[in-house]
């Protein structure tokens, strides 16, 4: 939670289909024997005393109540020594991948002076890399998503290195401080895995149907308020690991301090600087406080839930259907694999002759199907990606865009929907370096079997679309 630019902006997750399934219920009788109350001095030397479990429940600073967590500060009295009462709280366990999610009825209020956040950090800072789920400063209306590394880490080609890291504003004026409060709280998912870090937020009137479930399936919930994409800019496995849970509310310090006189609302108040107001002004506080309706952690199970492969037990031809026929059917080989049929036989560039398509793309919504009503094209020079098939090439990419990703304009890349003799479709995709010289090499992705019953799925339909818009995700 160390100090934060707004640098990064937002890109679109890589497809990830695993089940998930429940590793920790930080339920409400429970919470304060998973965590440890950190008293140590502020690391970002905020006006803060964080005080013991002991201080923090004889003061209601800390308390369970109607099965809600309540995480506060001290809002009554003038504040001495190290500076304002107030919490930190640290989860016992730690972990490297998986699902948080966050119910809360209230955070800490949009108030001046004031530095709440809800993170993710751990070991050797930042060797281990940190997660800022929730985080704002003074007046702020909308929350701060950042992401803080050690060197060699770039994220949309940005630097996520240290105290700076890459940061990305989003979820609209109810997803922070007094504005998350006004609208009745809201819920908070993160989904770490080796490709991206996703974070979503959702107030509890449009929060998907199964974020409580056993089972949440995050392909099935949208965009990302933010996805911070891994790739040969940045390996999240080598610069996230074994990251603990921190709930804390700091004061000033190198954030809001550096940045109090700043805002608007807080330099219209009068006083002499942070600390004073801070001081000086108990009652600014009496919304600084977290209300916990649950906080759960989930691991993703061993096999997937949303796509599988029966059984391949022919080699027919076997087509997508498009508006023309220009491109004949390809034999799939036969396999008893349940992983991707695509052949893992790399793709050698110098085979493929410059491209020439007339071709058109329309964005995928979850839940339709692939058929010539969303995939059009003739290709006048056919691409096969590898041995195993080819039965459709789409263009995209090539030029500049308005897209909400960062295009990268002279790459192009060609996305291949191949129908197995199962009923199921493959999406993957790959680029063509010799052609388009953004790139210096060859890169390829193998997509993921899509159900049987030939609905595209939320992320596929994004990943997609993403290509269409020529942005690279690698």
């Amino acid at each position: 939670m160390l100090f934060s630019s707004i640098i990064l902006g937002t890109g679109f997750a890589q497809l990830s289909l695993a089940a998930y399934n429940i590793k920790d219920d930080y339920s409400a009788n429970n919470f304060a024997s998973m965590f440890r109350f950190d008293t140590m001095d502020d690391p970002t030397h905020g006006y803060v005393n964080y005080v013991d479990q002991n201080t923090a429940q004889s003061s209601n600073l800390y308390k369970v109540q109607n099965g809600q967590v309540l995480i506060g500060v001290d809002s009554t009295n003038v504040a001495s020594g190290r500076g304002r009462n107030s919490v930190r709280l640290t989860s016992n366990a730690a972990y490297t991948h998986g699902l948080v999610i966050l119910d809360l009825a209230h955070m800490p209020g949009s108030a001046c002076g004031s530095w709440p956040a809800f993170w993710m950090t751990g070991p050797n800072w930042p060797s281990s890399g940190e997660i800022d789920i929730i985080e704002g400063v003074n007046s702020q209306s909308e929350n701060q998503m950042t992401m803080h590394t050690s060197e060699g880490c770039t994220l949309v080609e940005k630097n996520c290195q240290g105290n700076q890291g890459c940061a990305a504003i989003g979820g609209g004026s109810s997803s922070y401080g007094t504005g998350f409060n006004s609208a009745g709280g809201g819920i908070y998912a993160t989904e770490w895995t080796s490709d991206s870090i996703n974070i979503w937020f959702f107030s509890h009137g449009s929060a998907p149907s199964d974020i409580h479930s056993a089972n949440p399936n995050p392909s099935g919930w949208g965009n990302p308020t933010t996805s911070f994409v891994g790739g040969s800019g940045c390996e999240i496995d080598s610069h996230f690991m074994n990251n603990n849970i921190v709930f804390d509310t700091t004061f000033c310090g190198d954030w809001a301090g550096n940045v109090f006189s700043q805002d608007s609302t807080c330099s219209a108040l009068g006083a002499s600087s942070c600390q004073d107001y801070v001081q000086n002004h108990p009652e600014a506080f009496k919304e600084s406080y977290w209300a916990v309706n649950s906080l759960k952690v989930y691991e993703q199970g061993d096999s997937t839930s949303t796509a599988s492969v029966q059984d391949i037990s022919s080699s027919s031809p076997v087509s997508v259907a498009q508006s023309t026929p220009s491109l004949s059917p390809v034999s799939v080989a036969a396999t008893t694999s349940a992983l991707p049929v695509i052949s893992s036989t790399p793709v050698v560039s110098s085979v493929f002759t410059a491209p020439s398509f007339s071709a058109s793309f329309t964005p995928i919504s979850s839940g339709q199907p692939i058929n010539s009503a969303n995939f059009t094209g003739t290709a006048t020079s056919g691409f096969p990606i590898n041995s195993a098939n080819i039965s459709f090439v789409q263009p995209t990419g090539g030029a500049a865009s308005t897209a909400p990703t960062p295009v990268s304009p002279a790459e192009g890349s060609v996305a291949v929907v191949t129908k197995t003799v199962t009923g199921d479709f493959v999406v993957t995709h790959t680029h063509y370096p010799s052609h388009f010289p953004a790139r210096n090499n060859h890169h390829g992705h193998n997509g993921a079997i899509l159900p049987e019953k030939r609905m595209i799925s939320h992320r596929a339909a994004r990943h997609l679309q993403q290509h269409a818009y020529g942005a690279r995700l690698s």
